[in-house]
């Protein structure tokens, strides 16, 4: 239940049920396995990213037990696998939080790029590989990556997302793509890709999407001169921004 909530961004649910799985834990006399204490500590992680303390979550996703094992070491169990794909996540988390103003290193990005690479391009699970060319189409390197490789990454991160009926993932590429493509483009298609990210969006169910894809779709009204519309839209996404995190201002943060 805590992944589900994460999932759709309600973070005082996330909360309650992390609490909850450590109230049961003790009350119950239950012995922590290595692997629900992975998880659990994966969990909050991304609790503390999705409610804006990246510091702790950075420590958190950077933790021993989610080091990446040797990329040729054999997976033999399904928990050897799942515990793999956690310490992928933890990987790909901590790099895009490390994208967030001061902490950014385009010399790093590379580098951990490179070191995700053998982990997630032919990984078996499709999800991984769609988070990963999410992560190599929208996370600057040195030298930045060629053009036709970031609409090659976009592509096969749509065809993931169709593949696997990810909503979540639909809705970030398709917002990725407007935002990549279409910002501050006069024309329909600019405004038909703005309104693709606000529909899938809206599908996906997350207020944090919903305020970033909404925010994109009132700037493409300005620019092609619906000033109602903007307005409209972009107090929509204002409403999105609050739900999601509470106290901000900007549809985008």
């Amino acid at each position: 239940m805590a992944f589900c909530s994460a999932g759709m961004g309600d973070w005082p649910e996330t909360k309650r049920c992390i609490d909850s799985l450590k109230t049961t834990s003790r009350s119950f006399g239950m012995s922590s396995t290595e692997l629900l204490e992975t998880l659990a500590t994966y969990i909050t992680a991304v609790y503390h990213q999705g409610t804006g303390d990246l510091d702790q979550a950075l420590n958190m996703f950077q933790d021993p037990k989610f080091a990446l094992p040797a990329a040729k070491s054999p997976v033999v169990t399904t928990i050897d696998q799942l515990h793999r794909d956690l310490c992928i996540l933890a990987a790909l988390n901590t790099l895009w939080i490390l994208q967030e103003g001061s902490r950014q290193d385009n010399d790093r990005n590379t580098v951990l790029i490179e070191k995700l690479k053998p982990f997630c391009e032919n990984n078996s699970n499709r999800d991984i590989q769609t988070a990963f060319n999410l992560v190599v189409a929208t996370v600057p390197t040195n030298p930045p990556a060629h053009m036709y490789d970031v609409k090659g990454y976009l592509r096969a991160a749509l065809h993931g997302a169709g593949v696997t009926a990810n909503t979540q993932f639909l809705c970030i590429t398709l917002n990725v793509m407007c935002s990549r493509f279409f910002s501050n483009v006069v024309g329909d298609q600019a405004e038909k890709s703005a309104m693709a990210a606000s529909t899938q969006a809206a599908n996906s169910g997350n207020a944090l999407w919903r305020s970033v894809a909404d925010g994109m779709l009132a700037q493409c009204y300005e620019v092609q001169g619906k000033n109602a519309m903007a307005r409209d839209t972009l107090a929509q996404a204002q409403v999105f921004a609050q739900k999601a995190a509470p106290g901000s201002s900007s549809p985008s943060s």
